[in-house]
Parts: C-alpha cells; sequence; structure tokens
C-alpha cells in the first residue's frame, strides 16, 4: 500500500509530512485567490421553497435573513418540545396533573396545529422573500432620471 519507492519508514513519514504541509498550504492560499462571490446573483423561489421544506427556516438562511431564520427554527423547535410534553402527559395520565386529560389531548393537537402553521409560514415567507429580494434596488432608481432618459430616447426616434 506504500510503495512509493521509499526505503525505510523515517523517508515515509517525512513524505506524508510534506505532502500534509502542501495540502495546508494550497488550502490556506486558495481563500486569498479564490473567485469573488456574485453579489448580484439573483435568489430563486424554487431553490428557498426547497430549503424551506427541507429544515425550518431553512429558506429564510438561502435568502441571508438570519434573524428570522433563527426565530422560525427555535418557534418550531418549541412546539415540537411543547407537543411532545402534551403527548406524554396524555398518553401517561395521572390524576395529580395540572391539567384533565381531554386538555392535555386539545393542548397536544394544539402543538401540532402550531408545529404545520410555522412550518407552512416559513415556505411562504422564503418564497416571498426570494421574489422581493431585487425590489429595494429597483425602487431606489432615480424615476425623474429615467424618464428623462425615456423621453429622450423617443425624441430621437
Amino acid at each position: 500500500m506504500y510503495s512509493l519507492g521509499l526505503k525505510n519508514i523515517g523517508e515515509k513519514f517525512r513524505f506524508r509530512e510534506v505532502v500534509r504541509r502542501w495540502f495546508v498550504f494550497g488550502f490556506i492560499i486558495s481563500f486569498g485567490y479564490g473567485q469573488e462571490e456574485d453579489t448580484l446573483k439573483i435568489r430563486t423561489p424554487q431553490k428557498a421553497a426547497y430549503y424551506a421544506l427541507l429544515c425550518p427556516g431553512g429558506g429564510q438562511l438561502y435568502n441571508k435573513k438570519y434573524l428570522k431564520a433563527g426565530i422560525l427554527f427555535g418557534a418550531e423547535i418549541y412546539a415540537g418540545i411543547k407537543f411532545n410534553k402534551y403527548r406524554v402527559n396524555y398518553r401517561y395520565y395521572k390524576d395529580d396533573l395540572s391539567f384533565s386529560k381531554h386538555q392535555y389531548l386539545e393542548k397536544r393537537n394544539k402543538s401540532a396545529w402550531w408545529i404545520g402553521f410555522i412550518y407552512i409560514y416559513g415556505l411562504i415567507d422564503a418564497i416571498v422573500d426570494a421574489h422581493l429580494q431585487s425590489f429595494d434596488e429597483i425602487m431606489s432608481e432615480d424615476l425623474e432620471q429615467s424618464t428623462a432618459e425615456d423621453t429622450k430616447q423617443k425624441e430621437e426616434k
């Protein structure tokens, strides 16, 4: 397996160390000379929907709305924890609990609805954010300048 034409074990370890160092050196250098990220890359609603379906808050991460992604993910986790708590209390009901067995069933079902609602809200929000990504750029254009340019072009024709 290690037949690199090296005669003794010391040469093998030196060879590995040299290869390791060159690999690390190349890896570090690649960060400085990598291709710049395209800042005008348009995020598609299809990919936002895919990531939102993959994980709660995933579409918001794709759209670079990190705070919103954290809030959605946290809300989903909280609703799941509550669902599990009420499910266990309903299944293994004892008389010393604070609610009746039927109330635990209602709370469990309400938590399940909240899980679904948060998930669907995250999906719709990610799609809308991806659609409206370029809205601020379009609305920040100087409308008077663009109408003057359009008028000039019409006069020239």
